[in-house]
């Protein structure tokens, strides 16, 4: 089983990507930061949070009984790329980066739904350049790329990973 692991700034398209190759490749767990954080634990994004830990565990747990995981979020590199290394270092695993810039998230989050639950000036405090790990090493997927693009460079990796 293979992690594959989607990083990048809010509205950058990680999320789109997860579900487009969810939907391509049987048995993807999907583990979504936002969704951990906000929805079942309703925890803020800080230093030491115990989202932490749950998206490790859920993560692990799932790649233990036969499923690829594809673990996406924002993962700023100080809060989590500890907990990220860890992953990487016990399982096959790809790390993808989405290099967008901040006035492109911008455009994109306009158009979705969660564009009501926060402001572009939310994203602009948030917003990280190149918020790299550093190791392991992540592939950058530029803004010009489309959709299925990603989702087929990301869905590769889950058959040959790095």
């Amino acid at each position: 089983m293979v992690l594959i692991v989607l990083r990048g700034n809010s509205g950058s398209g990680k999320s789109s990507v997860a579900r487009a190759v969810r939907a391509r490749v049987p048995r993807v767990a999907l583990v979504q930061q936002d969704v951990v954080r906000r929805d079942v634990l309703d925890e803020g994004d800080v230093a030491g949070g115990a989202n932490i830990g749950l998206l490790d565990v859920m993560a692990r747990y799932a790649l233990d009984h036969g499923y690829h995981v594809v673990l996406e979020g924002i993962f700023n590199a100080g809060r989590y790329g500890e907990m990220l290394r860890g992953l990487a270092r016990d399982n096959a695993a790809a790390f993808f980066y989405f290099d967008v810039s901040f006035e492109e998230t911008a455009r994109r989050h306009a158009s979705r739904p969660e564009a009501a639950e926060f402001s572009v000036e939310d994203m602009r405090r948030w917003y990280r350049t190149r918020d790299l790990l550093g190791d392991p090493v992540e592939r950058l997927i530029p803004e010009w790329t489309s959709l299925a693009a990603a989702a087929d460079l990301v869905a590769a990796a889950l058959i040959t990973p790095a």
